[in-house]
Formats: structure tokens, sequence, C-alpha cells
């Protein structure tokens, strides 16, 4: 099972990011708890959602939990 870095933002739908998949939960939540990492979550904030949005929760989800939210987005 994959795992995929969840945005949720004040404004717009919640996004994953693509690119960046992780085999366990643990290897997710180390990776959005380093700080180092900041700078690229940022930049792909930005990407997606622009300079001003306010993210409200970076979450770890597998595969099967963003298809889910993406089927309520559509509702």
């Amino acid at each position: 099972m994959k795992w995929l870095i969840f945005i949720a933002l004040t404004q717009g739908n919640p996004f994953t990011i693509p690119n960046k998949t992780f085999d366990t939960e643990d290897d997710c939540v180390q990776y959005v708890s380093d700080l180092s990492n900041a700078d690229e979550l940022a930049i792909e904030v930005i990407a997606h959602a622009g300079f001003n949005v306010t993210v409200t929760g970076v979450y770890c989800v597998t595969t099967q939990e963003r298809k889910r939210h993406e089927t309520i987005q559509k509702l």
C-alpha cells in the first residue's frame, strides 16, 4: 500500500502531492515532520493553490483514502 501527503486548505479543494509516495505511514510522517522538507512542501502548496491560501492540515493518507476524498469532492 502506498502512502501520500494530503494537504487540506481553508479555501479550495484539498490535494495530494503525486510525486511523493511512501511505502509506510511512518516514512510519510517522518518526511512531513522533518523541517528540512518544509520548503519543498511550501513550493507544492504555492504551485497548486497560490500564495494566499492557508494550509489547515498536512496528513499522510493511503491511495484508497485519497480516492474516497476525491469522490466526496465530486458530490
